[in-house]
């Protein structure tokens, strides 16, 4: 038998779903060893007929077969393993057992840092998924002179919670007070647990940066096409002169050739 073997033995005593009034024993086991969790029942009844077998956590389904042996078994990840099994016997009743799977709380941040504007609310959130459930949570804030309980008369904060989640509700945030890091942390019967939260804050005008950076941009851009087009100025007008003064050219031209031909015409 491997080290740390942990062994608990739950007797149970269950009636057929039928409503016989039967009463049928059922023996769970439940073996830590290391890395995985071996969950065993086994049906104390020569007299049932096995059709079959079905291991559940809560509805959902994680193992079906259709042996006829009056002991089933089902192995889980430790990490993992926190919840009530159920085995079931499948017979001409349904026979079945809950396998209750105990542990610390393991609490998880919804998000591990959360950014927000000066004046505006913003919601910091852990969940858990324990069992058994977090019967207490608390908030706090973290810091170097000592970390800080939040309850519900806590200036602007807020606190919300169930047995699986918790949120911290901080509104109109202060751009001095606010920013830092919150520990949410949840306790059960078998041990407690916590997550630890980064709040930014960002100064309310910071937002506008993005919007006076593209007015920047296009007052250069208005600056520079107004430049170029000052200075190609002087060439359109010494083109328009030059355009201008080929006519008369052209017509001068055409008058003394046609004063020779009247002077050639009169000769003859």
């Amino acid at each position: 038998m491997a080290t740390g073997l942990l062994v608990v033995l739950v007797l149970a005593l269950l009636g057929s779903e039928s409503g016989s009034g039967a009463e049928n024993k059922i023996l769970t086991t439940i073996t830590d060893d290391g890395s995985k969790t071996l969950l065993t029942c086994t049906l104390n009844d020569s007299s049932a007929e096995i059709l079959g077998h079905h291991w559940k956590k809560g509805d959902r389904v994680l193992h079906e077969d259709s042996l006829t042996d009056s002991t089933m078994k089902y192995t889980i990840d430790t990490d993992e393993r926190m919840g009530r099994y159920f085995c079931i016997f499948l017979s001409d009743t349904e026979l079945r057992a809950s396998v209750d799977v105990k542990g610390s709380p393991k609490i998880k941040a919804v998000k591990k840092s959360e950014h927000a504007t000066e004046g505006e609310s913003v919601v910091l959130a852990c969940k858990s998924e324990s069992f058994p459930p977090v019967t207490d949570w608390v908030w706090y804030k973290m810091s170097d002179g000592g970390d800080q309980v939040l309850t519900n008369n806590s200036q602007n904060k807020f606190v919300l919670s169930s047995e699986t989640k918790t949120e911290l509700h901080i509104q109109n945030l202060d751009l001095e007070a606010d920013p830092g890091k919150y520990a949410c942390n949840g306790t059960n019967a078998e041990g407690t647990d916590q997550a630890v939260i980064t709040l930014r804050v960002r100064n309310r005008l910071a937002a506008l940066w993005p919007f006076l950076g593209i007015v920047a941009e296009v007052l250069v851009l208005v600056t520079i096409i107004f430049i170029y087009e000052k200075r190609r100025k002087p060439d359109e007008v010494l083109d328009d002169e030059d355009t201008g003064s080929a006519p008369l050219k052209s017509s001068g031209h055409h008058v003394n050739n046609k004063g020779e031909n009247v002077r050639q015409r009169n000769a003859n």
